[in-house]
């Protein structure tokens, strides 16, 4: 059947379907998903038959929610038939947990539901049974800390007064133990587009619905945060999942909640100390730019300057033009899955509610950011002194300090902290100078969370490409390995990865 051309009997059918939700919502009823069964050739040419809900449709394509919540992407060419059914029932927490176990395998997979939560934990190497009960900690701690977001989240939008639902499909939550794993699985499921896997800490998936992250975050907790209230804007009904709302709209709310550990502390009406900062150093990047085109947030070069604008945007309007903020979310609200806006729409949009050029908004932003930062006391960080580094990487949490002796040489030292919440991990941890020299240290075997100073070394072997020269930058960077696994045991024998110079 022609999706353009709906038969008098389909009219019909959709017509009640319309009117049986508008009337069990008037009266505060449980309403089960509409969805149709689709016939789709597949690109191998195999016909499958889809039961599905429609998201959405543009640009040539179908949206077809599936029961798990993932949306697959359908050419309209390859939908060949598409008939009215009841919609599936979504799968429940249990289904969803079988299928992850089943996706990444018993002896690698963690997992644990508790109510419209599902939390994963994809382990590197199978987990000796002593262990079971930090992985079992982990997950009920993840489950504790999507509930809190839940909380805070709920607050701010009733504070707002903005009109939610209940997510129709449980949430997942998928940690990976270590990086290597994460960048490996981030690759599969973006194919390589937008940002490097390897800048990436975690990310909410519009596709798949997912929340996946690196389990170092789970020692502050903030790329949760973030993303959780990615997952929570798009479950509840504020922006519809792949609609074209702004990136500036949705990355300038989530950075807007700030976390200290499991706890959050702050709301979107509070000022950023970090991100307030960004902004106002920010010279490659403008607001006109991040309201009409989302390019900048997709590079790795711009992303920190588009985020800080993100910010910026979303705290000003919600603080100052409260009123056409409201109005405005209820215009990105009414975005449809698969529709696409141009730079032209997104500006005129945005320059109608609010009543003024972005720019001019922009120049007000520095002046109601300082009398605010005065009212709430504010305080803005203290730079760190030259040659100190605190980094985050593979388990690891590095903090150092550097400085040139005498000869040129650098010399450094610090401390490092296992954030393992599960298990002991041996580290190979270097010190990478813009010279192309090193210093490393080798930690095969240290327990979760437990710290270990890092002693002090010059910075005098040679990476591969090394350019040579003074040293006058470094970077702190981490592999980690469980102890018994075979990367680990090769480092015991005195088998060190050498450094590769990267310009």
């Amino acid at each position: 059947m022609d999706r353009s051309t709906p038969s008098e009997n389909e009219r019909r059918h959709r017509f009640a379907l319309q009117m049986t939700m508008l009337i069990a919502s008037l009266l505060g009823s449980v309403v089960p998903a509409i969805a149709d069964v689709f016939t789709v050739r597949e690109d191998d040419n195999n016909v499958v038959t889809i039961e599905a809900r429609l998201a959405g449709e543009g640009q040539g394509s179908m949206a077809l929610e599936r029961r798990d919540g993932r949306i697959e992407i359908v050419p309209l060419g390859q939908v060949l038939k598409r008939q009215m059914s009841p919609g599936p029932e979504p799968l429940s927490t249990t289904e969803v947990l079988e299928r992850l176990t089943e996706r990444f395998g018993k002896d690698k997979f963690r997992g644990h539901a508790d109510s419209t939560y599902v939390i994963g934990l994809v382990l590197s190497e199978p987990l000796p049974k002593q262990f079971d009960a930090k992985a079992a900690a982990l997950l009920k701690k993840g489950a504790g800390f999507m509930k809190l977001v839940e909380k805070v989240f709920l607050e701010f939008v009733d504070d707002l007064k903005i009109d939610i639902v209940k997510p129709r499909y449980p949430l997942v939550l998928i940690i990976f133990e270590t990086d290597d794993d994460f960048i490996r699985f981030t690759n599969e499921e973006t194919g390589g587009r937008g940002l490097s896997a390897g800048n990436i800490l975690g990310y909410y998936s519009g596709l798949t619905n997912h929340l996946v992250i690196r389990m170092s975050e789970c020692h502050t907790f903030e790329t949760p945060l973030h993303e959780a209230i990615h997952q929570q804007v798009y479950n509840r009904g504020v922006l519809q999942r792949l609609s074209p709302a702004p990136a500036w709209f949705n990355e300038g709310i989530a950075t807007g909640f700030e976390g200290n550990g499991d706890r959050i502390n702050a709301g979107p009406l509070k000022v950023n100390t970090r991100y307030s900062r960004a902004a106002m150093r920010a010279r490659t990047v403008n607001w006109d730019e991040v309201v009409a085109d989302d390019r900048a947030f997709r590079g790795d070069v711009l992303a920190g300057e588009a985020y800080a604008h993100a910010w910026s945007i979303h705290w000003f309007l919600a603080t100052k033009y409260r009123k056409q903020y409201i109005e405005y979310l209820q215009l990105l609200s009414q975005k449809q899955t698969l529709q696409r806006d141009d730079r032209q729409t997104r500006t005129a949009d945005f320059e109608r509610i609010f009543g003024k050029p972005v720019g001019k908004l922009q120049s007000e932003f520095p002046q109601t950011l300082e009398l605010a930062a005065k009212k709430q006391k504010v305080t803005l960080e203290t730079p760190k002194p030259p040659g100190y580094l605190l980094t985050q990487a593979n388990l690891a949490e590095v903090e150092l300090t550097a400085g040139r002796v005498g000869n040129g040489a650098m010399q450094t030292e610090g401390r490092m902290r296992n954030i393992s919440h599960l298990r002991p991990m041996s580290f190979h941890v270097t010190v990478e100078t813009d010279s192309g020299t090193y210093a490393e240290w080798l930690l095969p075997n240290i327990a979760p969370l437990k710290q270990v100073p890092l002693p002090k070394q010059f910075a005098d072997k040679r990476m591969q490409n090394a350019p040579g020269g003074p040293s006058q930058t470094f970077v702190v960077r981490v592999r980690a390995a469980v102890p018994d696994s075979d990367t680990a045991q090769q480092w015991q024998r005195g088998q060190l990865p050498v450094p590769v110079y990267r310009e």
